[in-house]
């Protein structure tokens, strides 16, 4: 593919003002960001990243981008589930070869997508296996019924049992697809203004004997400044359940779980940190495509519903490694 030329100072504003995010560098060192790639890069100016090589960035994000070849496109995910179109080029200018990342945010497109053909299959699947359930369970309720002309009390014994063990096996099948109906009919959310602290404390009182049982201690940090926040007090409360148990068994025993509030720049920060084991790249690279679940019994529910939750308050979230420690970051606009 020929090298462009570069652009004229015009072309260069419309560089750093751009909507997708771009990365302009030479001689492998960042010289120019625009803002949404200063956003994804942490950085609020330019001044903090120039200079820099993407590599030596600690954020896995940079790092993808640093390994990018030339006209090589990639779609990552990043620690908020976004998914991310990165694309490497590269131009002349004034002689002198220069690179740069184009980086676009497809998360809501392939979010919707992925949705609309979930909600159709999980729908046929949840009105197949409903029916179904019902009609066989009333006939093995039927077949119970002629237990009493078994003569051996041994074996209409074994008759019965293997009936009721069959009609628990069908309840069970039944439960298990109705999680998933529900995730699909998840309704807008219900927004009033929330006193976040007083919500915490709520989830401390309900995992309380699960934690001593496990020898978890959870302790609670809000600053005395939190302003309310504006969300559906049952749905976050389905979250932050979800974000508690995952980190309960990651710890599984003896562990700490810290849960702290603060106020930053008009968002109210939520976090959750556990000192559980940590993430595998491969799991992290996964963690929020739909259904995915690291566990043997696991379904993928829980963080599928956390996503869909925060995706409609229109809260940002990232799940990250911090040191020893895994934390869970929900950042919600104060009310």
């Amino acid at each position: 593919m020929p090298r462009r030329a570069v652009p004229s100072r015009r072309g260069r504003g419309d560089f750093t003002r751009a909507r997708p995010a771009r990365i302009l560098d030479f001689d492998r060192k960042i010289t120019l960001a625009n803002p949404r790639a200063r956003a994804l890069l942490g950085a609020a100016e330019d001044a903090e990243l120039a200079g820099r090589s993407l590599a030596e960035l600690e954020l896995p994000v940079a790092k993808t981008l640093a390994a990018l070849a030339t006209d090589e496109t990639r779609m990552i995910m990043d620690a908020a589930g976004r998914r991310l179109r990165c694309h490497a080029a590269s131009f002349m200018d004034r002689g002198f070869p220069r690179s740069y990342v184009l980086i676009e945010e497809l998360t809501a497109e392939l979010n919707r997508s992925e949705r609309e053909t979930y909600e159709k299959l999980i729908r046929m699947i949840s009105h197949e296996v409903t029916n179904a359930v019902a009609a066989t369970n009333s006939l093995l309720e039927s077949c119970k019924t002629y237990g009493k002309e078994i003569a051996s009390a041994e074996s209409r014994a074994d008759y019965e049992s293997a009936l009721d063990v069959l009609i628990t096996r069908n309840r069970n099948l039944n439960e298990f697809t109705r999680g998933f109906s529900e995730l699909v009919k998840l309704p807008a959310p219900q927004r009033e203004p929330v006193d976040v602290p007083q919500m915490l404390r709520a989830m401390q009182t309900v995992f309380r004997a699960d934690l001593e049982q496990r020898n978890i201690s959870l302790g609670l940090s809000t600053t005395e400044d939190l302003p309310p926040v504006s969300m559906d007090r049952n749905q976050m409360d389905q979250v932050l359940m979800n974000v508690i148990k995952n980190a309960i068994e990651a710890i599984d025993r003896d562990g700490r779980i810290e849960i702290d509030a603060r106020r930053d720049d008009g968002l109210v920060v939520l976090s959750v940190t556990d000192t559980g084991v940590g993430l595998s790249d491969e799991v992290k690279a996964r963690l929020f495509t739909p259904f995915y679940t690291s566990k043997k019994q696991g379904q993928g529910i829980g963080l599928t519903l956390v996503k869909e939750i925060l995706t409609q308050h229109g809260f940002g979230f990232a799940l990250e490694r911090v040191g020893d420690t895994t934390r869970f970051r929900i950042d919600m606009p104060a009310a």
